[in-house]
């Protein structure tokens, strides 16, 4: 599953865009005749990284160059924040920076922020070139943590369970899929659910395209130790949303409940009984 990027951004949307930081971040752009921006496709990112970009390719030595991004923190020249915005003012041979993207998204679990990156270069006679423009999408890191009111618990041997698990979730979905797919073990050394069959299970993956995915739990727990306690334990061990790469943050990962023996309560000895003769 991989998310597709934007070959093309809406005319519209740029224009509205440039109208709106046009006091702020493009008010320093100078406008070449005629004056076409030229936009490039949509890149996609997270949020956190830490990215560089360049026009390297046709510099040459002495043109300025000035910057702008919506979005994130430029971390290379002279720069100056306004809002939203991060500028570099013109800067000889600067034809590369940095940009930390760095807009929360804590909001939006698997909402997503879209950025731009502007860029303008200027002559040694002073000649401005067309604005050149790349819109990027920002994504919160991929994560996957079961939900803190499922916490472990304890049980007798033979009693009831059911319900769920509730995974929280963050990242990119699919536009038209499930994008986030949870792979998870189930331990359950000695245990069964209340029609005897064995719980244990390597690797089973459930998918969902939204912000929280539910694992359910059996109906009810059996131990056939009669000595030990027995534990069912639900493990994640991978997440991937949509994007290809490591896969997800786990921060908690484990679940576990405690299932306490069905005693054996012994003979009964008595202090005194008949013996036939």
């Amino acid at each position: 599953m991989k998310t597709k990027q934007n070959s093309s951004v809406s005319v519209l949307m740029i224009a509205l865009v440039l109208f709106f930081f046009s006091s702020t971040v493009m008010g320093q752009f100078e406008t070449p005749n005629p004056s076409n921006p030229i936009t490039q496709a949509m890149e996609e990112v997270r949020t956190g990284s830490s990215i560089t970009y360049n026009v390297t390719a046709g510099h040459i030595a002495g043109q300025e160059y000035r910057w702008a991004v919506i979005g994130g923190t430029i971390t290379t020249g002279v720069v100056t924040s306004n809002g939203d915005s991060s500028i570099v003012e013109w800067t000889s041979n600067l034809s590369s920076i940095t940009v930390s993207w760095d807009e929360n998204l804590t909001g939006t679990p698997i909402g997503s922020y879209d950025g731009y990156i502007f860029v303008q270069k200027r002559t040694s006679s002073s000649c401005p070139s067309q604005l050149q423009i790349i819109p990027a999408r920002l994504w919160n890191v991929a994560t996957a943590d079961i939900d803190a009111a499922d916490a472990n618990f304890e049980i007798c041997s033979g009693e009831a369970v059911a319900g769920n698990i509730t995974i929280n979730l963050t990242g990119a979905p699919d536009p038209s899929a499930n994008g986030f797919e949870v792979v998870y073990d189930i331990t359950a050394t000695n245990l069964t659910d209340l029609s005897g069959t064995a719980l244990a299970a390597t690797g089973v993956s459930a998918v969902t395209n939204g912000s929280t995915l539910d694992i359910s739990l059996p109906d009810g727990l059996i131990s056939t130790d009669l000595v030990n306690d027995a534990q069912f334990v639900i493990t994640l061990t991978s997440m991937h949303d949509d994007f290809t790469g490591a896969g997800a943050i786990l921060a908690h990962s484990t679940f576990t409940i405690t299932v306490h023996p069905t005693v054996i309560t012994g003979p009964i000895i008595s202090s005194s009984s008949l013996t036939r003769r």
